[in-house]
């Protein structure tokens, strides 16, 4: 007798579900089962004893298995089916049909099925007596329950990966897209993502030796270049179950053959202990029965029964890294503790986890592409920044160091800000790319002096060199023509008197002699003291303007000991500038701007040119070179303008002032606080961090530093 019955088609091409075995251990009718229009999936009738039905491990999990035995025969290998159901995915793919000896007595039947009471996957159960068409009818029912059960249960499993997918592919596309984009942090999340959605118990990155720095991003491309042997080294790992190693530190192609493998074929490889064949895409590569010899572990404990290996190849075809997958769980939560556990719970690695897995290896060298090419763009910026520092400096020798202790410094206040709980800058938090800018800014805020002449940059006291020798030889001549003078006025008086002078003649020339130069030394040594940049008293003040309006009578002349040039420098009241020095001292900020702001900043540094050209202003409007006010002003141009005048002030050597003392430094600023110029709550912030003592030892060194 046949059976035919049809299954839903749809449902079948959705079912990853190849074959399902009828095993009878119990056969009650001959019988011939066909399943109509279903031509991908196979129906299979055997007869099994019952010895031998539960006995092995070995277990197809594309197959379903539906057993018919009677209400005894369960009962009789009961602890052995439940064995057999905790093995890999049985519970899911395994039924019974559960059916009454036709053979047996009444009382013995009922017997049996009194004691089967715990019975598990079991879809139906039949009492006799029974026609063959009632048996063919619960047998028809029995294989369609099973395979709607396992097709669910599968469709389901489906569904929940795809949600694990879909969330692994996001969090990965996010990762990519991120400001705080880090290479290596990408490639750690690439492999757990990874492990998730293929279900692998261990995972390695292997990535090219050389390719990462200490902050976990690509190094320089120039270096990058001149490794010749691509050797590989571990860059991440995951072990979930044991503790799973590498033989080596170094991948080299040379002696690893799956490393040679990769760096060769350029695809994806998987591998299964069953057909000990390395295959790429359904086609076999090579044959092997030692797999990854590279890995280490115990093998009391652990084996690799499956694996497989993607290449991080860029897109210029560069093989950059590896990453490895062994021992494909049945189920997330499991724990591999023994090799046991391996055999019963580790499947292959799928064709659709191959195809996945070979996307997101894909998607890791256009990620590594991306960062190298930011990073050559980086670098190129960070080659222009120090190549603009060392032209400021090379300019004006005073200002080494000042601009990377400043950057020191204002950066450090930025974070100093993101760690404050409470005050007006408690809600304030700088991104990481934030800083960056912060810190540019910095470096790049003195840019501006190039345009600025150089005399006036290196001017370190209120006459140049040149002026004050031309007073000194004015004094000089002035003093050789009164000797003349008077010796002149000595020959004439012999002349005229036809007599020598007298003692008291000569000692009264003498004395005129000697009073007017002890009077030109001693306006020469106020001119010396007052050309210091120190800050002009009232005293010193009258003594310039005594010399001002001196005047030397020669003979019948009247000669002033100053210009009024030389005066007007001589009268500045602090510092060494003269008026129209500062203004055109105090243009660099207008410079720096000017050529800050022809830059294409990205969207994230597009207030680089502001937070410069702000760090000179003033809370009151007392600042340049815009007289902006406190809400005019960037904060992190605030920020700047406290940590520029701390480092003016420690710093050594500055043209008009000698170093102060870190505490002196910082009552001069609080100062400034108090007269409303500088930020308090910044200030405070400033203090209690410390932020200050960073740089003292670089400030207080011998190097000379720059003007505020």
């Amino acid at each position: 007798m046949t059976l035919s019955f049809q299954m839903e088609s749809e449902l079948v091409n959705m079912s990853p579900f190849e074959k399902i075995e009828v095993i009878f251990l119990y056969k009650p009718y001959e019988i011939n089962i066909s399943i109509n229009e279903i031509s991908s999936l196979k129906l299979i009738l055997k007869n099994c004893s019952l010895e031998e039905a539960f006995s092995t491990k070995k277990y197809e999990s594309e197959n379903l298995k539906l057993f018919v035995l009677t209400p005894k025969q369960y009962q009789e290998k009961h602890t052995q089916i439940k064995t057999f159901l905790r093995h890999g995915e049985n519970t899911k793919h395994v039924g019974f049909l559960i059916i009454e000896n036709l053979n047996e007595s009444k009382q013995n039947r009922k017997k049996n099925i009194q004691e089967n009471n715990k019975a598990i996957n079991v879809f139906n159960e039949l009492s006799a007596p029974y026609t063959k068409n009632h048996f063919m009818q619960e047998l028809k029912n029995s294989i369609y329950s099973l395979f709607i059960y396992a097709s669910s249960d599968y469709l389901s499993s489906f569904s929940i990966l795809r949600d694990i997918e879909s969330n692994a592919l996001k969090e990965i596309s996010q990762a990519m897209t991120s400001k705080s984009f880090l290479a290596g942090d990408f490639l750690n999340l690439v492999l757990k993502q990874s492990m998730k959605i293929s279900g692998a118990d261990s995972g390695f990155i292997i990535i090219k030796k050389g390719l990462f720095d200490d902050k976990n991003d690509i190094k320089e491309s120039n270096k990058l270049s001149q490794i010749k042997n691509q050797k590989f080294i571990l860059k991440y790992k995951i072990n979930l179950s044991q503790k799973i190693t590498l033989k080596k530190e170094i991948f080299d192609p040379k002696k690893s053959k799956i490393t040679k493998l990769l760096c060769e074929e350029m695809i994806g490889i998987s591998w299964h202990e069953e057909s000990n064949i390395i295959v790429s895409k359904n086609k076999k590569i090579k044959s092997t029965s030692s797999p990854l010899s590279e890995i280490d572990f115990d093998p009391k404990h652990y084996k690799i029964k499956s694996y497989c290996a993607f290449p991080i190849r860029l897109p210029s075809t560069e093989v950059d890294g590896f990453i490895i997958l062994l021992n494909k769980k049945i189920s997330e939560d499991l724990i591999l503790d023994k090799k046991s556990d391996i055999d019963n719970y580790v499947t292959h690695f799928t064709a659709h986890d191959l195809n996945l897995l070979e996307s997101l290896a894909n998607q890791s060298g256009i990620a590594l592409e991306h960062a190298k090419l930011i990073h050559d763009l980086k670098q190129v910026f960070e080659s222009f920044t120090a190549a603009s520092i060392i032209a400021i400096e090379s300019r004006d020798p005073s200002t080494k160091g000042h601009s990377e202790r400043v950057a020191t410094l204002t950066v450090a206040l930025a974070d100093a800000i993101n760690q404050t709980p409470t005050g007006l800058y408690a809600a304030l938090q700088f991104s990481k790319i934030q800083i960056e800018e912060i810190r540019y800014a910095s470096l790049l805020h003195d840019f501006g002096k190039i345009g600025v002449r150089e005399h006036i940059l290196q001017k370190e006291k209120k006459l140049f060199p040149f002026e004050l020798e031309k007073i000194q030889s004015r004094f000089s001549t002035i003093q050789d023509k009164m000797y003349i003078n008077i010796l002149e006025s000595y020959l004439n008086s012999l002349m005229l008197k036809k007599t020598n002078p007298t003692e008291e003649e000569i000692a009264k020339i003498k004395f005129e002699v000697k009073k007017v130069s002890e009077k030109l030394e001693n306006y020469w040594k106020i001119i010396l003291d007052v050309n210091e940049p120190a800050l002009l008293s009232v005293e010193t003040f009258e003594k310039i303007s005594e010399i001002a309006g001196s005047q030397i009578i020669i003979g019948e002349n009247s000669v002033p000991l100053l210009t009024p040039h030389e005066i007007n420098l001589l009268s500045i009241k602090k510092g060494s500038l003269s008026q129209q020095e500062r203004i055109e001292i105090e243009s660099h900020v207008t410079h720096s701007y000017n050529f800050l702001v022809q830059i294409p900043w990205s969207k994230e540094l597009k207030d680089l040119p502001e937070i410069v050209y702000g760090h000179h202003e003033r809370l009151d409007g007392s600042g340049y070179p815009r007289k902006l006010k406190s809400k005019e002003i960037p904060v992190q141009a605030k920020m700047m303008a406290i940590t520029d005048i701390y480092d003016a002030l420690v710093a050594r050597d500055r043209p008009y002032k000698k170093a102060i003392p870190y505490e002196r430094a910082l009552n001069i600023l609080e100062s400034e606080v108090k007269l409303g110029k500088l930020d308090a709550a910044l200030f405070k912030i400033f203090v209690e961090a410390k932020v200050g003592e960073l740089t003292l030892e670089a400030s207080m060194d011998d190097r000379p530093s720059s003007v505020a």
